[in-house]
């Protein structure tokens, strides 16, 4: 791969696409997990976080635990409650609490997007009413947007056509979608918040395979002449990136054609597939690796913001996924793809024209202080990596070497490994405007360059 940046052209303001970020309620971490989040990812602008309706309200006994222990299950053995993701749940590792997970959380972000879910498959049967379901929707969102005033986005449920989050035909969400929107809409009216709450959907799972569903979901709205929509979510777990930009066209036309509002589209959450169970089981170099082309292709988007999956999770069931794992010391230990994420936190202010058509393994950034290139090889073929840097001064430059493969910067392979460190530093002089570094890249790697000057 030859990767020819003119380091005079400017090619567009960066859009820092790490700034959007997940959690789980399946494997939550302690309430000292966010800063250290912030601290190596970068703070983001909205953070994904879950509310699970049938454990902070039970049905049963209409009663609401508004502090409840994550995970805990007290419906084994009630036939008349749905399984939903119970069996791939389990108490959180620390004990942590509903309020001390959203307020660190919280603490940690500019914004906070919440997404409800469970009880959708009661509603819809009938054990509870739409308009039980209403209620407590609007209730369970004005305690805790008191609680963190900056939670702004409510997607109303999760996956909901799967079998594990409800199994459900769009017909039968959209009744749930207008509960969501209409208590939204009265809490809006009754606070005037400060920083009002929007809501939106559906969470669709399986991007473009699922596109059946979307458009369906879509056309429900455009005969909704009460509808309220804030913002558009969907997710993509595959290798290929393309069908990210297929999603976004087939999005624009058929709101174009349907005469819907251009609003976000939110990719609430973000990964590779490469294979079956639940949801692919990648490695983590496999998906660290993966997931850059897919997040550069994207940010050329404006309306799409990307969420990648996720932050911590349980490593018996996702460590490909996870961007931290929790060490024998207690210490949270960025993974690969916490790495990628530092890195994209290191890119520059705008980024620069790269001659290639690179597919979108590489990008190139400038700022005040130094110029970056961060290259991705994802798949099983080594590669070789030729970065020519034009239209520099005929000066000194240091160079700082960023590797992360299956055996460096990789604490799941090497456990004194706890932080990204630098693999190469060197000094070379530009000569006639220019420089070239070659390198060669194994698969499932990926490689940040910076650039600066020495005085």
């Amino acid at each position: 791969m030859k990767i020819t940046v003119d380091t005079k052209n400017l090619y567009r303001k960066w859009p820092h696409v790490e700034r959007f970020q997940n959690t789980t309620l399946r494997y939550t971490p302690s309430p000292s997990f966010p800063k250290v989040m912030e601290k190596v990812i970068g703070r983001p602008s909205i953070i994904r976080l879950f509310i699970t309706l049938d454990e902070v309200w039970d049905y049963r006994t209409d009663r609401y635990y508004w502090d409840y222990p994550i995970g805990v299950n007290r419906y084994e053995g009630d036939k008349n409650h749905y399984d939903y993701d119970w069996p791939l749940t389990v108490p959180s590792p620390v004990n942590a609490h509903i309020q001390e997970y959203l307020i660190s959380h919280a603490e940690c972000a500019d914004e906070v997007l919440l997404n409800l879910r469970r009880y959708e498959r009661e509603a819809t049967d009938g054990v509870i009413t739409y308009q039980k379901y209403e209620e407590v929707f609007e209730k369970v969102v004005e305690f805790y947007k008191n609680l963190c005033p900056n939670i702004t986005y409510i997607e109303c449920c999760n996956e909901v056509e799967l079998v594990q989050f409800g199994n459900l035909s769009m017909k039968e969400y959209y009744k749930l979608y207008q509960c969501a929107y209409r208590a939204i809409q009265r809490l809006n009216q009754k606070h005037n918040y400060q920083m009002p709450l929007k809501i939106g959907g559906f969470g669709l799972s399986h991007g473009i395979t699922h596109w059946h569903f979307w458009q369906e979901f879509l056309e429900l709205l455009s005969r909704d002449e009460h509808r309220i929509i804030d913002f558009y979510s969907m997710h993509e777990y595959h290798t290929n990136p393309q069908r990210i930009m297929e999603f976004c066209m087939r999005h624009q036309e058929i709101i174009n054609e349907l005469n819907l509002p251009e609003l976000p589209l939110l990719m609430t959450e973000y990964g590779l597939r490469v294979g079956i169970g639940d949801a692919g089981r990648p490695t983590n170099i496999q998906n660290a690796a993966g997931e850059i082309p897919g997040m550069i292709l994207g940010s050329h988007y404006p309306k799409l913001k990307m969420f990648p999956w996720c932050t911590f999770h349980n490593p018996n069931q996702q460590l490909g996924r996870t961007m931290f794992i929790l060490n024998e010391d207690n210490n949270y230990i960025p993974t690969p793809s916490g790495h990628v994420m530092t890195m994209f936190k290191m890119l520059g202010t705008h980024e620069l024209m790269i001659k290639e058509y690179v597919e979108n393994k590489a990008v190139a950034t400038i700022d005040d202080e130094r110029i970056c290139v961060l290259i991705s090889n994802p798949g099983q073929n080594e590669e070789d990596i030729e970065i020519v840097l034009n239209n520099l001064e005929n000066r000194n430059y240091d160079i700082d070497k960023y590797l992360v493969n299956n055996h460096i910067n990789n604490c799941l392979t090497d456990p004194t490994s706890h932080s990204l460190q630098t693999t190469e530093n060197f000094n070379v002089v530009a000569d006639n405007n220019a420089l070239c570094i070659k390198d060669r890249m194994i698969g499932n790697s990926f490689c940040l360059w910076t650039l600066k000057y020495t005085k």
